[in-house]
């Protein structure tokens, strides 16, 4: 089995739990709070919105309540089904649109500059080439806009034992969770002096305007509950 296929089957298996986790974060007190970090890097409505790896949808429901037009894109057909399911019973709530695509974050399946703005969430610690990645999302965003990466080391962090007395990944199996952290020592992304060998990466594949933000996770989770992601999170804004 290819690492690919791992990566694959891991979240196939988590889909289900992994939906209503985040069917409960999109009525939770985080989804206001994650609002705040990314739109202020949204200019209009009117701009193409492209989230990767979007897993069942959180971004792209969130962002599409709010009246944007968003992508949706994962390499998990499960998740994808878990998304489209979670859109029919989200519709009244959405006044924008969004479509979701069963699609490799490193081989969009879209022409050169089409979205304006890319919102990322915990999707780059998953891939196999972290590298090539970049220059695939530089190359389908539009001149002048924007990508939004949230990140954290996993596969550093996810090593460390837990201290906080709730957190999302306590209703995960030892068994998972140890093919999850094997994955992780498959990925090249895993070794690199993360989040400041992303930012290299990001300028040599062309993206200007370069900024990284170390903070997030102090902003997001305020509480300890079934919501909380004890990994620290940053976040690279870049330009094109």
């Amino acid at each position: 089995m290819t690492i690919r296929d791992r990566i694959i089957a891991y979240w196939k298996g988590r889909s289900a739990e992994f939906g209503a986790l985040r069917k409960k974060e999109l009525t939770s007190d985080l989804a206001p709070r994650w609002l705040r970090e990314i739109t202020p890097h949204i200019k209009d409505h009117h701009q193409r919105i492209l989230d990767l790896g979007t897993g069942t949808g959180f971004f792209a429901f969130l962002l599409a309540q709010q009246g944007y037009s968003v992508t949706g894109v994962d390499l998990t057909e499960e998740m994808i089904a878990v998304a489209k399911e979670q859109a029919l019973e989200l519709k009244n709530s959405l006044a924008g649109t969004v479509d979701f695509h069963c699609m490799d974050a490193m081989q969009l399946e879209f022409s050169d500059d089409s979205f304006d703005v890319i919102v990322a969430r915990n999707v780059t610690w998953t891939l196999p080439d972290v590298e090539s990645a970049y220059k695939e999302w530089y190359r389908v965003l539009a001149p002048k806009g924007v990508l939004i990466n949230i990140d954290g080391d996993y596969g550093v962090e996810l090593k460390v034992p837990v201290v906080a007395n709730h957190h999302i990944h306590e209703g995960v199996s030892n068994t998972t969770m140890q093919e999850c952290i094997a994955i992780t020592e498959e990925l090249s992304i895993s070794r690199m002096d993360r989040p400041h060998w992303d930012v290299h990466m990001m300028r040599k594949a062309g993206f200007s305007r370069v900024y990284l933000d170390m903070a997030v996770s102090s902003r997001i989770y305020e509480e300890e509950n079934e919501l909380y992601n004890p990994v620290p999170l940053f976040s690279i804004v870049a330009r094109k």
